[in-house]
């Protein structure tokens, strides 16, 4: 954890929240204490950024329990958008390489796993009986959209944000061995959830879109805090000037918070974050 007095009022200017495990609570709400004291901030002139590992849509739930607007990092860092009220113009992206995700996608349909391609805001899919299983789930978790088609390599043409293995929890750590001396110089791979094993570009996580949406918004890094709990919010967390995990969050991030939270994100851990190092 690195020494750094905790910043007065006034000298946040721009807030980054991770969703599952922080904003969110387990039934997918916000806490009232939580959104208060975001709306507080708000009305101060502080931005507030959503910032995930999931594609830009399917945030959107999320930015709609807020009582007002907010600007969105998507794709663990792949992309940072607008406020919806200008239209979700990308202010920062950054797609993995092509042809990575061109041998990510041969693999997954030589070894019969899910693969999902992300392009144009919508997940690119071939549909099969042993592949349904794993979509289910990530529609069931996300609402994602899918767009089904015959052969997925033939809309391989461009490179995506993201591609995203669903396999059995057993399997995804196996899976990351095997895939992580082959990819690692050319992708930063990523472990959400127990099914979930990410590649993106290389520079890519959720620091990077943060640093870029921070300095495309005109913000020093030292007007941020970041609050977040997974182990790929560690790179958001230590790039923020104020760090702050949630009491739920992982050892990775617990090492490079500068704080932590007393609540977890059932108990609005992130409001408790924002009344005492924002609103002060």
């Amino acid at each position: 954890m690195a020494n750094r007095e905790a910043p007065k009022p006034g000298e946040i200017r721009l807030i980054s929240l991770d969703l599952d495990g922080t904003l969110l609570r387990s039934d997918n709400r916000i806490g009232e204490r939580t959104r208060t004291a975001l709306k507080k901030a708000h009305d101060r002139g502080v931005s507030i950024v959503l910032n995930s590992g999931r594609m830009t849509p399917s945030m959107e739930f999320a930015a709609e329990l807020l009582d007002f607007d907010v600007h969105l990092i998507s794709y663990n860092g792949a992309a940072a958008s607008s406020p919806k009220a200008q239209g979700r113009a990308k202010l920062f992206e950054k797609p993995m390489f092509l042809d990575v995700a061109r041998e990510l996608l041969a693999f997954a349909k030589t070894r019969g796993l899910q693969l999902n391609y992300y392009l144009d805001e919508v997940i690119y899919s071939e549909d099969a009986p042993h592949l349904r299983p794993h979509i289910d789930l990530y529609v069931r978790r996300t609402g994602s959209p899918y767009k089904f088609v015959e052969r997925a390599e033939a809309h391989a043409t461009r490179a995506p944000y993201k591609v995203l293995f669903i396999v059995d929890p057993k399997v995804r750590d196996p899976l990351e061995a095997e895939l992580a001396p082959r990819y690692a110089s050319r992708a930063t791979i990523t472990r959400t959830d127990p099914e979930y094993l990410e590649f993106l570009h290389p520079e890519v996580d959720k620091g990077v879109g943060l640093r870029g949406l921070a300095a495309a918004m005109g913000f020093s890094m030292e007007q941020v805090m970041a609050v977040g709990d997974a182990d790929n919010d560690e790179p958001m967390v230590r790039a923020a000037g104020w760090g702050v995990g949630m009491a739920n969050a992982k050892p990775s991030v617990r090492a490079v918070a500068r704080a932590i939270t007393q609540n977890d994100h059932n108990h609005d851990g992130v409001g408790e974050a924002v009344e005492r190092w924002v609103l002060g």
